[in-house]
């Protein structure tokens, strides 16, 4: 049965980024922020022997499993794989403009046929989980709102009830995946014109979020907000989040915080690389000024696996700094 669950504001999938780990650090600092996995290609999360280290959930409801996929039979299992590993939302993506991505025939250059984008939705829904689409505004270097209308009001057939969207069109070539998160402009306007077309769709605006206080302005006026980056280079963010955003008692940044996210990796190094299971960590030390020493010392620990001593670093550097 599917729950409700809200999504003001929810922590962006991130290629390589947002692993089980990271889910983790991000579901002991705040308790309401709406997580997503990394964008998964279905072949991997049907195939895959290592998926358990890949779609680990580990009760960090609320979490939304991302695919990448087009393969309606493909489709159906992975959505089944959601509801066994305990995700509240199978996502598809079709808003990566990456040149890996589109050679396995799946991410934004769906956008081009929303008649299998429609089909790929029907694939993922199901009584148990709610299926939902992450999408930009279109393709090429020009916005016609004409083109995001009509994939929209396709993709609305389904009866879908939330879609994700990353307020730039996707530029296919000749930039990189990073320049298409910042070089094609914003459109929010395109975001509420839609909002308002379909009233009974969701809506969570993507793109151009920097900061907490921005987050909460464009709450006013849409039904949620997507970050990612801003909380990839200081995760420590998100525990104003449960204050800020849902007006409940935020949490302090302090030992505790560090010991419980370092008791849960450190069984996990048998197996899995120290530097996966600090990562989500690591960005702290190049968004703070003058980390330059604690970004050397913690390189050293990594190559001798003296986790013990990053966890100490980490909790002077945490201090030192002001996070709390």
């Amino acid at each position: 049965m599917k729950r409700e669950i809200s999504r003001k504001f929810c922590v962006a999938p991130m290629m390589g980024y947002t692993t089980p780990y990271a889910r983790k650090l991000y579901r002991i600092l705040s308790n309401n922020s709406f997580l997503f996995s990394e964008m998964i290609a279905t072949k991997s999360l049907i195939y895959s022997k290592s998926r358990e280290n890949i779609i680990d959930n580990d009760f960090n409801n609320p979490v939304a499993l991302q695919v990448g996929g087009s393969e309606v039979d493909d489709l159906t299992k992975a959505s089944q794989i959601a509801v066994d590993y305990n995700y509240d939302e199978i996502n598809l993506n079709v808003g990566c403009p990456s040149k890996a991505v589109q050679k396995g025939s799946f991410g934004a250059c769906l956008m081009k046929d929303k008649l299998l984008v429609r089909n790929c939705i029907e694939a993922l829904q199901n009584d148990k989980i709610e299926a939902t689409l992450k999408c930009r505004l279109g393709l090429g270097k020009e916005l016609n709102y004409e083109f995001f209308e009509e994939f929209i009001d396709e993709i609305s057939k389904t009866g879908i009830k939330i879609i994700y969207v990353h307020a730039r069109n996707a530029i296919l070539n000749g930039i990189s995946p990073q320049a298409n998160r910042t070089i094609p402009p914003l459109s929010y306007d395109y975001v509420k014109k839609i909002k308002n077309k379909f009233p009974k769709i969701t809506f969570i605006l993507n793109g151009g979020i920097n900061n907490l206080e921005r987050a909460e302005s464009l709450l006013k006026e849409f039904d949620g907000v997507m970050v990612g980056r801003l909380i990839k280079n200081n995760p420590f963010i998100l525990k104003d989040v449960d204050r800020k955003i849902f007006k409940e008692k935020g949490r302090l940044v302090d030992e505790t915080i560090i010991y419980n996210y370092f008791e849960y990796i450190k069984p996990k190094l048998n197996f899995e690389s120290i530097f996966r299971l600090l990562s989500p960590l690591l960005h702290i030390f190049f968004s703070v000024p003058h980390s330059k020493i604690y970004k050397s010392k913690i390189n050293e620990y990594m190559k001798d696996q003296k986790i013990n001593l990053i966890e100490d670093l980490l909790i002077k550097f945490v201090s030192e700094k002001n996070l709390t």
